[in-house]
């Protein structure tokens, strides 16, 4: 999607941190955007105050959403498409923090949960717009927020949060293989940013535990301090027109993925020698060959 112009963007936990973010930068290229959260008052503040933004040129509205309801995203959908007719991009971004916990002290109620949230919600908001965006029939793009936490391991402690957002970058690579050509998906992996998922805890549902006392922000100030939230939204929406699928608004994620990647290679290079007939044991390979079969018993 190089054009956001006259379009309509939902934004799932769009009223604080990243999500917010991206909702300004949108409504500045004149982006419609409905501002989805888990309480309609903290959206309905938020979408008031996107649309009193001196250099906003498009409208906002707030719909409420708790992503681990199915029928709350059927909802949210509904109410997108009755509004504005059409939609034409989801920012898939709402997310809990676990908490930094040893795994083997993790809670089920505190893992459950934040899967809850940052997969099946994800994944669940995700194919809706999918198949929503299908029997539309226009351009659309679907960005799906992980972290740098999906693609490296930035410190000890946040197991579960880590394979939630493992699970994001696996699905989406696969959907990205599975989308007809109109419809575009890109992956978001912001690295440490200044936001409020350390008090995420502070919503959690009775379901799975109640809610987590609040706890000190992180620090801003000091010789290492998280990103700036600021610097997400604008670079997310340039990096969708360029047709990015990883978005990397923070270059201190680089080591992460860099160290992960290289210690994959060196495996490969202890243990395996090149051989020529790799083809013959590649899983894309024996993929493609089967639909290129099937294909030509279909036109026989």
């Amino acid at each position: 999607m190089q054009d956001f112009k006259d379009k309509v963007a939902v934004i799932t936990g769009a009223a604080n941190g990243i999500g917010l973010d991206i909702a300004k930068a949108l409504i500045r290229q004149g982006c419609h955007v409905v501002v989805s959260d888990i309480h309609l008052q903290d959206a309905q503040a938020r979408a008031d105050q996107l649309g009193a933004m001196p250099d906003a040129t498009a409208s906002a509205i707030a719909i409420a959403c708790d992503v681990t309801d199915v029928a709350q995203i059927n909802a949210l959908a509904d109410k997108a498409w009755a509004h504005f007719g059409h939609v034409d991009a989801l920012f898939n971004n709402a997310g809990v923090g676990g908490g930094m916990t040893p795994a083997v002290k993790t809670k089920e109620a505190d893992l459950r949960w934040v899967f809850e949230v940052n997969f099946f919600g994800n994944w669940n908001t995700c194919m809706e717009f999918t198949r929503r965006f299908s029997e539309q029939g226009t351009p659309a793009h679907i960005c799906n927020t992980a972290s740098e936490n999906s693609i490296g391991w930035p410190a000890p402690y946040m197991a579960g949060y880590n394979a939630t957002k493992a699970a994001v970058l696996g699905y989406t690579g696969m959907l990205r293989m599975e989308l007809p050509e109109a419809i575009s998906i890109s992956l978001l992996c912001p690295g440490w940013t200044q936001t409020e998922i350390a008090n995420s805890g502070a919503l959690r549902p009775e379901t799975y535990g109640g809610p987590k006392p609040v706890r000190d922000t992180t620090p801003i100030e000091g010789d290492v301090t998280p990103y700036a939230v600021e610097t997400v939204g604008a670079h997310t929406i340039e990096q969708i027109k360029q047709g990015a699928f990883y978005i990397f608004p923070h270059y201190a994620a680089r080591h992460l993925a860099e160290e992960r990647n290289d210690e994959i290679s060196a495996a490969f290079d202890a243990q395996q020698t090149d051989v020529d007939d790799w083809q013959s044991h590649d899983t894309r390979t024996y993929f493609n060959r089967m639909i290129a079969a099937a294909q030509a018993k279909k036109g026989s």
